[in-house]
């Protein structure tokens, strides 16, 4: 039901790429920060300042060639594309769990007898009537 509370179209494509950059900045930001800080020398200030330089150098080249946006791209589309696809496979899944038993079928010999026919074992009684 929630996707029918969403906004149309053209805000929703704005505000998912909105959340992707932001993703990428925050996702890029620490992946650099923490390669900076691991190849830094020792002591915690030249780690630090590693972690920064690291951040401030490689942040051009990644997010403002042409190329490496595509590639981004892509690898985000792929990404998302199997996190969707498995999200659609657990619901089948989870869906089949789920449906309705067939009903059972009844043995005829423990239904009631039909109205006008004797039950099985005693003399018909409609000869009295």
């Amino acid at each position: 039901m929630e996707e029918y509370a969403r906004e149309p179209c053209p805000w929703r494509i704005v505000d998912d790429c909105g959340g992707a950059f932001t993703m990428g900045v925050i996702g890029g930001g620490v992946f650099q920060a923490i390669k900076g800080f691991r190849n830094a020398p020792v002591g915690i200030r030249h780690r630090m300042r590693g972690s920064v330089n690291a951040v401030r150098i490689r942040a051009p080249q990644i997010g403002g060639g042409p190329l490496a946006m595509v590639g981004s791209a892509m690898m985000g589309g792929i990404l998302l594309a199997l996190i969707e696809g498995v999200g659609i496979l657990l619901t089948r899944y989870t869906a089949q769990q789920f449906r309705n038993a067939p009903p059972f079928l009844e043995d005829p010999s423990q239904l009631p007898p039909k109205e006008g026919t004797p039950a099985p074992g005693y003399p018909s009684y409609q000869q009295y009537h």
